[in-house]
C-alpha cells in the first residue's frame, strides 16, 4: 500500500489551537507516504521513533520465478507479481513512478479494469498519476533479465577501480545480485546481502521536500533480495 498525502502546517497549528482556518491559504508544505517523509519512509514497519506513523513504504521482492519445471516447495518459485494500491488522500496530483520498470494498471477507485463482457482494459503506464481521492491498481514484476554472473556471465563492462568510484548509500560494492564486495574505509555500507535497491519517487519534484527542505517527503525503494537461501536480515 501506498497512501499518499500533505500537510499545511498552519491549518493543523489553528486545529490544535481551536482556532479559524482560512481554508482559501491552504498550501501543503509537507508532502508523505504513509504518513512518513524520507528517509524514515524506509524504516522497519512499527519503527519505535515513530509511534504514530507505524507503517513504511521499502517493499521487498525476489525475481519473479513462474518457471514450471520448480516445485511449489522450491524457495525460488514465485509465479506471482507484486501489487501496489495507491491511495491519494491530498488536494493535488501524486505523480508517483517506481523506477525500473512499468507498471500495469488493473484497477481504478476500487474497480477492476474490464469491459461489460469482462475483456481486459488493464493497460502499461510509467507514472502513475493519482488524483485526489483516486486509487489504482497496480502490478509489476522484476526481471533478473541478463542473469549476470560474476564467473559465467559478468557485466560487459570494466568496473573502476575503488579511488575512481562514487558510491551510493546501497551500494554493496558488487554489481551481482547476492554478492558484497569491497567498499572504501568510511562509506556508509547499508547494503546487507547484495540486494538491489530500486528508488521510487513522486515526480512532481516540489513534493519531494519538506517545507524547503529537498530529497525528503514521499520518497522510498524496492528492495530486491537475492535468490534463497540467503543471509539476508
Amino acid at each position: 500500500m501506498v497512501l499518499l498525502s500533505e500537510i499545511d502546517p498552519y491549518q493543523h497549528q489553528a486545529a490544535e489551537n481551536g482556532a479559524p482556518y482560512n481554508l482559501n491559504n491552504y498550501k501543503p508544505r509537507y508532502w508523505l507516504i504513509n504518513g512518513r517523509g524520507f528517509p524514515d519512509s524506509i524504516a522497519d514497519n512499527f519503527a519505535p521513533w515513530l509511534p504514530t506513523q507505524p507503517y513504511g513504504a521499502l517493499a521487498r521482492v525476489h525475481e519473479f520465478h513462474p518457471n514450471e519445471t520448480l516445485p511449489a516447495s522450491d524457495p525460488n518459485y514465485h509465479p506471482y507479481p507484486g501489487m501496489i494500491r495507491y491511495l491519494n488522500v491530498g488536494t493535488e496530483d501524486y505523480p508517483f513512478h517506481p523506477h525500473g520498470n512499468n507498471g500495469l494498471v488493473i484497477g481504478r477507485d476500487g474497480r477492476a479494469l474490464e469491459g461489460a463482457t469482462g475483456q481486459d482494459l488493464s493497460f502499461e503506464k510509467f507514472d502513475i498519476n493519482i488524483g485526489p481521492g483516486q486509487t489504482w491498481d497496480v502490478i509489476f514484476k522484476w526481471y533478473d533479465a541478463e542473469q549476470y554472473n560474476a564467473t559465467t556471465n559478468p557485466v560487459p563492462v570494466t568496473i573502476p577501480n575503488l579511488p575512481n568510484m562514487v558510491y551510493g548509500t546501497f551500494y554493496g560494492g558488487s554489481p551481482y545480485l547476492g554478492t558484497t564486495g569491497a567498499i572504501p574505509t568510511g562509506g556508509e555500507g547499508l547494503n546487507q546481502c547484495g540486494e538491489f535497491y530500486i528508488i521510487s519517487h513522486n515526480h512532481a519534484l516540489y513534493q519531494i521536500t519538506s517545507w524547503g527542505v529537498n530529497m525528503t517527503g514521499p520518497i522510498t525503494y524496492l528492495r530486491v533480495d537475492p535468490p534463497l537461501p540467503n543471509n539476508c536480515p
